[in-house]
């Protein structure tokens, strides 16, 4: 599914409803020792999830606004007394058989399977769900996706097998050998996926399948997480070919099949976190990363995107629409709705200051459009121009460089140290949620705190020219007529920075400049943004601009190898 085409289905429903299934199941193959935990792992997790809410499965269902589900589809334990805390119970059996010794399972269990999953859902659009979020908890459910996709493929089973969460390699090896016992035991049919369900499969592969296919009929949004979830892709497009159309990949993770059946099913994963834990994680981040795309194409309707979304008439339905104006006569055009509404159409006018000398002085009308997601009309944005430079300041030379590099300070070794030692001691794999523990590891070092919270201050800063923000920053040269000229900066920069309630500093440089003027103009504002704002998301607005100063600094500092022209420590 295409960004546009999740951007239509947003259109005519207002908004999504999210909806977080985790389903859970245990694999007799977790006998052949081939995890780092026991089987009794995934009881405890299921506790965990409805009992103390403690789980990443917890943590980013809330992260991505999305209702939590927690499915009980073959766990190896009686788990009826967490029916009383939402365990949503459609146990088939207690865990699959070892399929190094027979078939998982029987035929008709494993389409009781997908047709579970496919009820689940169906009953979630039934109230209102629209964009499924996938993930699973299965000790030993990596070594069945890996012998799926080993049996379906043809492939060598350790070509697509992958270490899961953190096993060694003595496991590692036993868990190859696993896969290929598994497969020479049962021969399953690679023509048939049904026959590679029940032979080497599990309940949670079938019952996220159907979830898929449901999802397809009903025109909803499936947001795939990590390997499994894309096993599960695998086994819905062999059920019903089309399916993969209402399908997003969220990343690719560690294993080295996910990117393999990403590829067969012509998925480009949207990040790599080099996550290696399942419970919805990566497709939490992404439908938070959707909510923003979409809502650029929404708002940004008279863009050069495909699809109808972009008519003009189109635009001007969404806009009456989304206040209350539908019907009303007289209403030709989205100014005759501005005119209309006065003064509820905010227009801040931001006084802007300036703390490089000599910068052009300018007043800056920042309009923003109502849209349907209840995010404010308007959004303040402190902008600089870059000017010329008083004599006598630093050159960008080398030099320059390696002083600055030379004084930076250090980040504070305490409390990343404490932070490393709280995320290896949360109740998931050491190490499983990837880059991500990097970034929070860093961002304690950065904000001298043990645990950081999502209250740090953050800022915006975006580097453009004149020419690509003609309606915002400089009116008298605005033109109504040319192309992008409904393009406002403010209609695509902002949709991200008021997502994350940012604040925007906005650089104007003018690359005809020399380079000590942009090094400077640059340096000085950043100062300005860290003064009492420690993360800054930085960004440029005009490729060509940046790659054209890109390219004069590389010829005015670094020599054909890409080295300092100069020795840094001379």
């Amino acid at each position: 599914m295409t960004f546009t085409q999740v951007a239509e289905l947003y259109r005519s429903v207002g908004k999504t409803k999210k909806c977080t299934f985790i389903f859970c199941a245990d694999h007799g193959v977790a006998a052949e020792n081939v995890s780092a935990y026991p089987q009794a792992t995934t009881a405890d997790m299921v506790r965990n999830y409805l009992v103390d809410a403690g789980a990443a499965a917890n943590v980013f269902a809330k992260f991505a606004y999305s209702e939590l589900y927690i499915v009980d589809v073959g766990v190896d334990a009686d788990l009826s007394n967490l029916e009383a805390y939402g365990l949503v119970n459609r146990k088939i059996s207690r865990g699959t058989k070892n399929i190094t010794q027979g078939p998982a399972m029987t035929v008709d269990d494993a389409m009781k399977s997908v047709r579970i999953g496919k009820k689940l859902a169906e009953e979630a659009i039934a109230a209102g769900c629209n964009c499924f979020l996938l993930g699973e908890m299965g000790i030993a459910n990596t070594t069945v996706a890996a012998a799926i996709t080993a049996a379906y493929f043809g492939r060598k089973p350790e070509d697509v097998t992958g270490r899961g969460t953190n096993i060694d390699d003595e496991t590692f090896r036993r868990k190859v050998e696993v896969v290929r016992r598994a497969i020479a035991v049962n021969k399953p049919d690679s023509n048939s996926m049904l026959d590679v369900l029940t032979k080497v499969g599990g309940y949670e592969f079938g019952a996220m399948a159907g979830v898929i296919i449901a999802a397809y009929h009903h025109n909803c949004v499936v947001v795939l997480d990590g390997f499994n979830t894309a096993v599960a892709a695998l086994v819905a497009e062999e059920i019903l070919p089309e399916s993969v159309e209402c399908l997003i990949a969220s990343h690719v993770g560690r294993e080295i099949g996910h990117r393999e059946i990403l590829n067969y099913l012509e998925l480009q994963p949207m990040f790599n976190l080099d996550l290696a834990l399942g419970e919805a994680v990566g497709s939490s981040i992404a439908a938070r990363i959707l909510d923003n795309l979409v809502y650029i194409f929404v708002c940004s309707p008279d863009d050069d995107y495909d699809g109808e979304i972009l008519e003009e008439d189109n635009a001007l339905e969404l806009f009456k629409k989304q206040l209350g104006l539908e019907g009303v006569e007289g209403l030709d055009t989205i100014d005759d709705v501005r005119e209309l509404l006065g003064d509820d159409i905010q227009i801040e006018e931001i006084p802007i200051d300036f703390h490089v000398s000599e910068h052009r002085m300018e007043r800056v009308e920042v309009p923003f459009s109502t849209n349907k997601m209840n995010i404010p009309r308007s959004y303040p944005m402190n902008v600089r121009v870059m000017g010329e430079d008083p004599e006598g300041i630093i050159a960008a030379t080398d030099r320059t460089f390696n002083f600055y590099l030379r004084t930076m300070p250090r980040l504070h070794d305490r409390p990343m140290n404490n932070c490393r030692e709280i995320l290896d001691n949360l109740t998931k794999p050491r190490g499983s949620l990837g880059h991500l523990e990097e970034i929070a590891i860093q961002v304690a070092g950065i904000s001298n705190e043990d645990r950081p919270t999502n209250k740090l201050r953050h800022a915006a800063l975006a580097f453009t020219n004149f020419e690509n923000c003609p309606s915002i920053i400089d009116p008298e040269h605005y033109d109504p007529k040319a192309k992008n000229a409904r393009r406002d900066l403010s209609m695509d920069f902002s949709a991200t920075v008021r997502t994350f309630g940012m604040k925007v500093f906005l650089g104007i440089v003018n690359p005809e400049e020399n380079l000590n003027v942009a090094f400077n103009f640059g340096r000085n504002l950043a100062e300005e943004v860290t003064f009492d704002t420690p993360i800054i998301a930085l960004t440029d607005l005009s490729h060509l601009l940046i790659d054209k100063l890109a390219d004069k600094f590389a010829a005015a500092l670094l020599n054909s190898k890409g080295e300092l022209k100069r020795d840094p420590e001379e």
